[in-house]
């Protein structure tokens, strides 16, 4: 009898190892997937952004000097009213446009309450070569090339030059950080896919990104891979052995580093960055003219320069809409102006520019039955 009783304890041990062993080698599994995921998305907010349907953050950051201001104000503009998502916007500007911002974007914020949120950062380049990193191309364009150091604690985000303008909800372009491989640091569309047309295979005289180049107007730039991946250390070589023939300044040291990278970098349709090159010559982006354009980008100051009426009515009703007021009147005026503008190939186009405002405005902003 005594026999049969340890038998019994002795069985009773061995369950329970059992079951220690179980959830022992079970909670290192459930680890390693969790290492796994932070490994690959590297911040909690960022893996819900990308893994679930909820609304999280977005977060947008351009770099402003000068007499910039008020195009980039566009930029909050367009992305506010095309959008339900809370922004972050990280601003880096100059000690002359941080009051100005500073009291803009909070009047906004009062209006439209915590959908903005915004930091000002100043403009920080390293001693070294200050001089060079300030005047590279357009006034402290460069300073682009060194904010995965300057943010240690934003994981990702979208940025835009000043001369951009969002058609449609920033999420979707967000959402492309999830379809990412394990290599992809960045996110961008190509200068052009037409050798005839694109600047880089006709006249680069430095490496630069596949066939055609790449255009850095709209850059979606997973920050956490990038400090991993040294960027910062490359930049400041680049620079001093290229610095005479890189007229495009930070969007050629961008393709060099991709040209020796190619892996590293996710391409992004034509439709997430268009420009006039895109339509001036005929139509040559046909995911804009069958899904519509995305983000226009007015390169070359085809905002202003009236070469390109098609872009002014586009940018002069966003300039003229007001935040808080009835987003439909930017659609009426956009189409206004569009109605009233020369005859232009870009013009001709002019369902693939009104194509994703008409759908979202239509879907969203939905007026109250009186």
């Amino acid at each position: 009898m005594r026999k049969l009783s340890l038998f019994k304890l002795f069985l009773f041990i061995c369950f329970c190892c059992v079951i220690v062993f179980f959830y022992s080698n079970r909670s290192k599994s459930d680890k390693r997937s969790e290492t796994y995921e932070n490994n690959y998305f590297h911040n909690e907010d960022y893996r819900l952004i990308t893994l679930s349907t909820k609304t999280q953050r977005v977060v947008i950051s351009f770099v402003v000097c000068d007499s910039r201001f008020n195009e980039s104000l566009n930029v909050i503009k367009s992305a506010v009213l095309f959008t339900k998502s809370p922004l972050l916007f990280i601003i880096f500007t100059d000690q002359k446009l941080k009051p100005l911002f500073e009291t803009t974007l909070t009047e906004w914020k009062h209006i439209i309450g915590e959908k903005l949120e915004f930091e000002l950062h100043r403009i920080n380049f390293p001693e070294p070569h200050k001089d060079d990193w300030m005047n590279l191309f357009s006034k402290c364009a460069a300073q682009r090339l060194f904010i995965p150091t300057l943010i240690p604690h934003i994981d990702a985000m979208i940025y835009v030059d000043t001369d951009t303008l969002f058609l449609g909800p920033v999420e979707e372009l967000w959402n492309h950080f999830s379809k990412f491989n394990h290599t992809q640091i960045s996110a961008m569309a190509l200068e052009d896919d037409n050798p005839n047309i694109s600047w880089y295979p006709r006249f680069a005289k430095h490496p630069f990104y596949g066939k055609y180049g790449l255009n850095s107007g709209v850059m979606l730039m997973n920050l956490t891979r990038m400090r991993e991946f040294g960027w910062v250390d490359y930049v400041t070589p680049i620079m001093l052995k290229w610095k005479l023939y890189i007229p495009w300044g930070d969007q050629d040291i961008i393709n060099i580093i991709f040209h020796y990278h190619e892996n590293a970098v996710y391409v992004l349709s034509c439709r997430y960055n268009y420009r006039t090159d895109q339509c001036m010559y005929g139509d040559a982006c046909a995911d804009a003219t069958s899904q519509g354009i995305y983000v226009l980008h007015g390169s070359r100051r085809a905002f202003h320069n009236h070469k390109q009426p098609a872009f002014e009515a586009v940018y002069q009703a966003i300039d003229e809409y007001e935040i808080g007021t009835e987003p439909n009147n930017v659609l009426v005026t956009m189409e206004q102006y569009f109605d009233a503008a020369p005859e232009s190939n870009c013009g001709n186009l002019k369902d693939a520019f009104l194509k994703v405002p008409k759908q979202l405005i239509s879907n969203m902003f939905v007026k109250p039955e009186s």
